[in-house]
Parts: C-alpha cells; structure tokens; sequence
C-alpha cells in the first residue's frame, strides 16, 4: 500500500488526472468492469468535472463504468443523479457508462473477519463484481463522525436506504472501519474544493484531507479503528504518510 498522497489544484486535476493517478500508485489495467462510488446522496458532492474526468480515464482501460450510488435519508440516487448533471455526463460518454442506483442490485453477504459491529455485511453484488473501484468522496465535517471523507464515503456502498436507524444506534465508526476491513478502494479522489487529494491508502488519504478541515485525525474514531485493525497505531501513520503537492 502506497504511503504517499498527491494533493494539487483542483483545474489541473482535472486535466492530468491519469498522469496523477500513476504518480499516487495507481496503475489502470485492461480490465472489464469499473465503479466510481462518488457521494452523490450526501450533504457534500464532489465536482461534475472532476466525476468526468474520472468516467474518461477509467474508458482508457474499462470496457464499462458504473456510477453508483444508494439512497440516504435526504437523497434518493435517481433524483440526485439528475438533478446533479450526472445523467447528462452519462448520455455523453455513450452506453459504456451507466449511472445505478446501487440499492436496487441483487445483494451479496460478505463475512467481516474480526468485526467491531458487524460479523457480515450486505453488499450490492456490483460492488464486488468490479474490477477497480475509484472513491470519490468531497470532504467535509460531520457531527457524527467528526470527519467524512473517503473512508466514510464506504457506508454509502451500503444498499440499505434508511442506513441511520440500521446502523448509527451500533456505533456508525464501527460499522465504517467493518465495511473499510472488506472494501478497498484502488483509487481515491477527494475534492476539497479548490484541491484535490489523490492516493490509493484510503487511510492515508483522510489523514491528509483532515488538515482541509481543521480536524484531528487522532479524534476521528473510525481512522483510528481502521489503523488498528491493520495492526498499526494512526500515530506511526500519520508520521509515515508523504504528501507530494503538484
């Protein structure tokens, strides 16, 4: 796992995005199917252009995208994806790209090993039918989990549609480093506003992206769980990451 994360303006990377995710440690390898999980139903949406250049580098090397996204208790995918421009983005790229609401695919359990809340996990099979899944939260700060961000924006993989009453009263820091021990993404691409935050350590990216919102990575239960539960203290971490500005 890359220890290093690429933080640069927004605008350029939006133009060299594939040049960006190489330098981070992604490599795009001919491959069948991949997912762009943005957080689409949440309070905080990554940029359009941004989502765009993701969709057209992935092209490069996937046979087909998927934009996928599950409901919230404020947003429902199919609405979002309009109101957003993201169907509008999808009708540009032809039939290779689809946007999905992802709570509406057949359901697949998956066993956590050594789970803090949850033993198995419901998932949307297309979650772990693709070959590459790109991450791409916006970062913002959230009253319950201080942080949200990439590692957070895993919960919206979840296809249950009222996800607060099923999982905050289990401690929603746990659920989110249980659903982190099963799902890695390949890439991740934060928008931060006018940066943009590129790594393929989902850990090591949010402890980057806390520095965008004054946020103690330290105080973020879920990062603090998700380094344990690699057999590593987030201090050791956190001294360990290497941030490359373009």
């Amino acid at each position: 796992m890359s220890d290093h994360v690429i933080v640069c303006n927004l605008e350029y990377a939006v133009r060299h995005l594939p040049d960006l995710s190489s330098k981070a440690g992604f490599k795009l390898e001919k491959t069948f199917l991949a997912l762009i999980k943005p957080n689409i139903c949440g309070i905080y949406h990554p940029s359009l252009d941004l989502l765009s250049s993701i969709v057209g580098f992935l092209l490069s090397g996937a046979k087909s995208v998927v934009i996928g996204e599950t409901s919230s208790m404020m947003h429902d995918p199919k609405e979002q994806f309009e109101s957003l421009g993201v169907n509008a983005l999808v009708k540009r790229f032809g039939g290779s790209v689809r946007a999905v609401d992802l709570c509406e695919d057949e359901r697949v359990k998956v066993r956590v090993s050594s789970p803090h809340a949850l033993k198995e996990i419901d998932f949307p099979k297309t979650v772990l039918d693709s070959d590459v899944l790109v991450n791409v939260p916006r970062i913002g700060t959230h009253s319950t989990t201080r942080l949200t961000c990439a590692i957070k924006n895993l919960l919206g993989l979840l296809p249950q549609k009222r996800k607060f009453s099923v999982y905050h009263p289990l401690g929603v820091d746990k659920v989110i480093a249980d659903i982190a021990s099963v799902i890695r993404p390949d890439l991740n691409v934060v928008d931060a506003g006018s940066k943009v935050i590129l790594g393929v350590d989902v850990l090591a990216v949010d402890v980057v992206a806390c520095r965008f919102v004054d946020v103690d990575p330290m105080k973020v239960e879920h990062l603090r769980l998700v380094s344990e539960d690699r057999d590593e203290k987030l201090e050791s971490l956190m001294k360990r990451v290497k941030v490359i500005d373009v």
